[in-house]
């Protein structure tokens, strides 16, 4: 695990807690490109999760 991909991750998990999923998509589309093969499934769940959660404005008030 690289220092900019285990970086990456840790940001792109901070962004979810704080319900900034569109941010957080972003990060873990970054970390993509340093992942290790193993990573990869993982990752493309979290970008469609975020994808989502970002289009049904979840965490937002209103």
């Amino acid at each position: 695990m690289t220092f900019k991909y285990k970086n990456l991750a840790h940001q792109a998990a901070e962004a979810e807690r704080h319900a900034h999923f569109s941010d957080a998509a972003e990060l873990w589309r970054q970390a993509l490109d340093t992942a290790r093969a193993v990573d990869i499934v993982w990752i493309k769940i979290r970008i469609e999760f975020c994808v989502n959660a970002a289009a049904r404005c979840w965490g937002v008030e209103n």
